[in-house]
């Protein structure tokens, strides 16, 4: 668009919603509907978590400021490492067996989008400290469903 086009645009975002705002109970139903969208995603299982597995063992697999999650779906397990960058925090991620997929790496306000490897690799750059949720989609072509994890504090 041209940037005429774009201030005309903004300008009758503006009038409608003055003159005839969206009702309250609609946005929720909008947002209630929004949810269902990954209704036929299969839920993955939270299997291990180093932040809860306290035994001596654990505490010398990693170092400080690591923690490793894994997630077990259909036959299929999601290794994930949450390293902490600065403020921010990395995922390293393999998925077994080993498969390409689209990973989303969802958090409050935005999604990471990356991609799985052959060997079912996938890495994140930095992202922000906070509840996080992975996504995973079959490549193009596979018509496999789509994997959710449960939401995990970076």
């Amino acid at each position: 668009m041209h940037e005429p086009d774009d201030e005309l645009e903004q300008q009758l975002r503006r009038l409608a919603a003055d003159t005839e705002p969206v009702p309250a109970e609609l946005l929720g139903a909008a947002v209630d509907a929004f949810a269902w969208r990954d209704i036929d995603a299969e839920l993955a299982e939270l299997t291990y978590d180093s932040l809860i597995d306290a035994d001596e063992a654990s505490l010398v697999r990693g170092p400080p400021g690591q923690r490793l999650v894994s997630f077990a779906a259909g036959g299929l397990t999601i290794d994930v490492e949450v390293t902490s960058a600065g403020p921010g925090r990395t995922v390293l991620g393999q998925i077994a067996p080993p498969q390409r997929a689209t990973v989303d790496i969802r958090h409050p306000g935005d999604t990471v989008t990356v991609e799985a490897d052959e060997l079912g690799r996938f890495r994140s750059g930095t992202l922000p400290p906070g509840p996080a949720s992975l996504r995973l989609r079959p490549p193009p072509g596979d018509d496999g469903p789509a994997i959710v994890t449960d939401w995990i504090s970076l």
